[in-house]
């Protein structure tokens, strides 16, 4: 189980063992999505199924995707945890296939509440599905001066922290560190939040992301 005393790479660790779990859980769960997909006349659909592991009880959500009927083959799957602290729910969010895990922590939903749901009445809960139902991933850059001084005007009480990557989303532009293997998502701030003079940097970073999304997905997300 994630307990509060753990450090990032103790849950990034804790994570990738039990899901190792989950092999028969995925089968069942896809089977009931294949079931869906085939029924279903209304695409993309997206399902995700909640599952608390045996042994460890850590809490996993499972989402799967089908763009099109025939995608119940290869449906996009996504994957995170969520765990709490005493300053709120944090997720987990494993790559397993990169050996890499992104954590979002409670500040994070916070302002994605703030900025782009704009949206008081949805509790903590239902921000988190949200997120990662509308979640296609991320293009990220190194963060340089420009990038740092838009990070520094929109988190003013975060100036002492430093921020290391920037990343373009289905969504809007996340800031964060990285730590080895693992991936912290400090904050997001939406399009609409940026100066003109602050706007060709970030766009330069959308595009990069959306040629990404359609050579993976054969559309633009």
């Amino acid at each position: 189980m994630i307990v509060p005393s753990m450090t990032v790479q103790e849950i990034h660790k804790e994570v990738f063992e039990d899901f190792k779990t989950l092999r028969n859980k995925l089968d069942e769960f896809q089977k009931d999505f294949k079931r869906m997909v085939l029924k279903s006349n209304c695409y993309p659909l997206t399902k995700s199924f909640e599952y608390k592991t045996r042994e460890k009880k850590n809490l996993f959500i499972i989402g799967f995707t089908a763009l099109k009927r025939s995608a119940w083959k290869k449906p996009i799957i996504s994957t995170y945890g969520v765990y709490s602290r005493p300053e709120g729910k944090y997720v987990v969010a494993p790559s397993l296939d990169m050996n890499i895990s992104t954590i979002y922590p409670p500040h994070f939903f916070k302002r994605y509440r703030e900025r782009i749901l704009k949206d008081e009445s949805i509790s903590n809960e239902d921000i988190i599905r949200h997120y990662f139902k509308n979640d296609w991933g991320f293009m990220g850059a190194v963060v340089n001066e420009n990038f740092e001084s838009v990070y520094n005007c929109f988190e003013n009480d975060e100036k002492d922290e430093k921020v290391s990557f920037v990343a373009a989303t289905y969504q809007g532009y996340c800031f964060g560190v990285k730590q080895g293997n693992v991936n912290i998502v400090k904050t997001i701030i939406s399009d609409d939040m940026l100066f003109e003079n602050q706007k060709g940097i970030f766009h330069e970073l959308r595009a990069a992301f959306q040629d990404a999304n359609k050579e993976r997905y054969g559309m633009i997300i």
